[in-house]
């Protein structure tokens, strides 16, 4: 019986009445056919009551039975499943989900007006707002632009060249172009062939601009002059980065590599194919040219895991020395060679070579210094209000320093005369935006969000829209690759860059000290990404991907009672699986199950053959098997254990696998892509459980599918043609809503319920309606920007 809402003492919300559609669908149950891959399931024959002397009492009924019990390994989980008709899609969005400010590059603009202190380029992370032009004393951006098609985490690298008035920038494997006559718009000069990321731009003494590559592990030129680019060719076979560029006197180009053997490489401009190779002083099998930078009479060179910066002599190309002291943010001023005189490099373009020495600013532990050139001897000047700075911009009588705060930047001038600072501005950022990498749906009613380039950690409330962040001050969460509640007091997160192990205190979670890292996996175990998770009643299991230039994940257990990690194994460094990543897992009480990908950490080659899917007695902690049940594939993701089964993903739908030997049963296609299309990744499907696994969501290569194991349908979620193409990150909240995104930021709230059919008679004339209108956007929550990070940038 149909209430009216205004009447309705019990008013359901429209999650409930979901919930309420979930549950009863969820006991239908059709005739199972068995599937023609393997043997037939047996289906065990209703067995006949004895009779008794007194009838059986009915059961009193209840208002929502919900499903059956799950027969274990049930029949219907094989039973090829029919096509629906779509769902409506998205049913809410929440605009914005990770709104944040995250400054990545403040490039000073001298020359652009004849304000003695220059204007500034700053550019912050993610797909809108990506450029903001700073007039240091109006306090706020002159000029807001964002960037359609960017990279989701905005713009790689800017470079200002003062004789044009120009600022070059790079997103994915464009160049682009921003200019004072029009500047609320940048224009795509040029694009790269092959290239995804363009890292380091430079200008060569003509105007010329340079920069390096990723994957094409090479240089490239941009003449403006003709507007061509040229791309070079690959500096090493063992290489897919050059991140890293420096142009030196007489425009000798120095360019540094990785992710494996990483090294300097050194040529002309005018012959980049005749190149000179400079190993490291101690060689690495792994990592990456940090920085480079033509100072003086020197190259300053850093690299991975060395604290100092080296010190080459670019005509004998060899080693000389190194500067114990660390740089913050690896960062120091242009050079400045006389009194009076301007920065070498102040207009962005190399120099013609300038004999006797000068001095360059930096800055330690909140102290700047000075660094002669020519002896490399420090001076202490006096302290500054930050140890990370963003930019350092000096002259002869000042020094400018840059760096972030939590409303935008802090611009502080040092007087080189009384050893002060003279004056402090601040200016106030324009918000960005997060691109959304990871979703948790958690037993608090919230879905959390990871930020890809991110830090810290976001929520939404998706009955009320209202919005939360991590404290400010909250310095262990980087770029959430996924993330596992234990219980609700509990949850455990994976971050990117060191493959970090951080649980968080839900009681504590607006506090920094309720996130506590439990193990840097890239110390012992050479890790980059934590992607897999799961849990038991009792522990946590977490899998990953390897770093940069190295092959094979590590499975690990987590014992919350003690919230440590209780052991890792890593196949002798080999890998648990040898050569393949872990991106997911899957636990009972006594296994645990799990699914590699061939691919491993940047840089390197996939490892050949299929992916593994594996299971692990918990208590010996010795493989059970080990198979590869879908030739097809060389990435197998996000594993369930439903009825028996264990249900795994991969780009083209759901694979049904028979968890007493890892053997095939079932392929169930959802999607019109094939494995063989795509390279396998790390996240490239996901599945979302609702309930006991009645209903499945399954989402890879922009088709998301609803799957009903006891209806035995499946039904494309939205119009995968058209606007409402959801991502593969997928999650679940216990009130049976299933969670993806779109259009990078927008958190949405799938429909699991396919239309239906339409009508064969004539409809009745319409009249007024009772459902309930859609729930409108939530108004965007401000937020406060965050530190910086010192970890490394998660491109690619």
């Amino acid at each position: 019986m149909h209430h009216d809402p205004q009447s309705d003492p019990h008013r359901l919300t429209r999650r409930g009445l979901l919930s309420l559609a979930v549950l009863a669908a969820g006991g239908v149950a059709l005739s199972p056919l068995h599937s023609p891959t393997e043997d037939p399931v047996a289906v065990p024959k209703p067995q006949t009551p004895a009779p008794t002397a007194k009838p059986t009492p009915k059961p009193t009924p209840t208002a929502n039975p919900g499903p059956p019990p799950w027969r274990h390994r049930d029949p219907l989980l094989t039973t090829p499943l029919k096509r629906a008709a779509n769902t409506r899609g998205a049913i809410s969005s929440f605009k914005g989900a990770f709104p944040a400010m995250n400054v990545k590059a403040v490039v000073p603009l001298p020359g652009l007006t004849s304000a003695p202190v220059p204007w500034l380029a700053v550019s912050i992370v993610g797909p809108v707002n990506q450029l903001q032009i700073v007039n240091p004393d109006a306090g706020a951006p002159m000029h807001v632009v964002s960037i359609p098609g960017s990279h989701n985490g905005g713009i790689e690298s800017l470079v200002w060249d003062r004789a044009s008035k120009t600022l070059y920038l790079s997103t994915s494997g464009s160049l682009l172009s921003w200019s004072p006559a029009s500047p609320k718009q940048v224009r795509r000069v040029a694009v790269v062939p092959g290239a995804t990321v363009l890292y380091e731009l430079r200008l060569d003494s003509v105007g010329n601009v340079w920069g390096g590559t990723y994957p094409n592990g090479a240089t490239f030129t941009y003449t403006a002059a003709t507007k061509k680019i040229r791309a070079h060719s690959r500096v090493a076979a063992d290489t897919d980065y050059v991140r890293r560029v420096a142009i030196g006197p007489n425009d000798q180009v120095w360019v540094g590599t990785g992710s494996r053997n990483p090294r300097l490489f050194t040529f002309p401009a005018s012959h980049p194919g005749r190149r000179t190779e400079v190993q490291l002083p101690d060689p690495m099998h792994n990592g990456f040219i940090s920085s480079i930078d033509v100072i003086g009479n020197r190259v300053v060179v850093t690299a991975s895991d060395i604290t100092a910066q080296l010190l080459l002599d670019p005509v004998s190309k060899k080693w000389t020395g190194k500067v114990d002291r660390v740089w913050g943010a690896r960062r120091a001023s242009a050079e400045i060679k006389g009194s009076g005189q301007k920065p070498a490099q102040g207009g962005g373009r190399a120099s013609a070579q300038v004999k006797g020495g000068g001095r360059i600013f930096n800055i330690s532990q909140g102290i700047l210094y000075a660094t002669d050139t020519a002896t490399w001897r420090d001076t202490k000047l006096g302290p500054v209000g930050t140890s990370a700075p963003l930019a350092l911009h000096a002259t002869s009588k000042a020094v400018l320093v840059a760096s972030q705060i939590p409303t935008g930047l802090r611009l502080e001038t040092f007087n080189l005369a009384t050893g002060k600072i003279d004056k402090v501005r601040t200016v106030s950022l324009t918000d960005g935006e997060f691109t959304i990498q990871s979703l948790m749906g958690h037993s608090d009613g919230k879905v959390y969000v990871g930020g890809y380039m991110g830090d810290g950690l976001a929520a939404v409330n998706p009955d009320t829209g209202a919005r939360w962040h991590s404290p400010d001050d909250e310095s262990l969460v980087n770029q959430i690759e996924a993330m596992i509640e234990f219980d609700a007091t509990r949850s455990y997160i994976g971050s990117y860059g060191s493959a970090d192990i951080i649980s968080m205190d839900s009681s504590m979670k607006d506090k920094p000290g309720g996130y506590v890292r439990l193990e840097r996996l890239s110390r012992k175990y050479h890790q980059s990404r934590p992607f897999g998770w799961a849990v038991n009643s009792r522990n946590v299991f977490f899998g990953t991907v390897p770093d940069y230039g190295r092959a094979g994940g590590v499975l690990g257990m987590i014992d919350p009672r003690s919230n440590k990690i209780s052991w890792v194994l890593n196949g002798g460094g080999a890998g648990f699986v040898r050569a393949h990543s872990i991106i997911g897992l899957a636990a009972d009480e006594r296994y645990v199950y799990g699914t590699s990908s061939v691919r491993n950490g940047y840089g390197i080659p996939d490892t050949k053959g299929p992916a593994k899917v594996f299971k692990l007695e918990i208590a010996t902690k010795k493989k059970v098997w080990e198979t590869s049940p879908v030739a097809s594939s060389g990435a197998l993701y996000a594993p369930k254990l439903i009825a028996g089964w264990l249900v795994v993903a991969d780009v083209e739908g759901l694979n049904i696998i028979d968890p007493a030997n890892g053997k095939l049963v079932r392929r169930h296609r959802l999607t019109p892509t094939r494995n063989a299309a795509h390279r396998p990744g790390w996240a490239n499907a996901d599945i979302a459980q609702v309930g006991d696994g009645s209903k499945l969501v399954h989402s890879a290569t922009g088709t998301t599918t609803v799957v009903d194991f006891r209806a035995g349908t499946k039904a494309v979620i939205g119009t995968p043609k058209g606007k409402q193409r959801f991502s593969p990150r997928l999650a679940a909240t216990p009130s049976g809503g299933v969670f993806g995104s779109t259009e990078k930021t927008v958190l949405v709230e799938l429909d699991l319920l396919p239309r239906p059919a339409t009508p064969t008679t004539k409809p009745a004339p319409p009249g007024p309606s009772k459902a309930r209108p859609p729930k409108p956007a939530p108004r965007p929550t401000p937020t406060r920007a965050r530190q910086p990070s010192p970890t490394p940038t998660p491109s690619p």
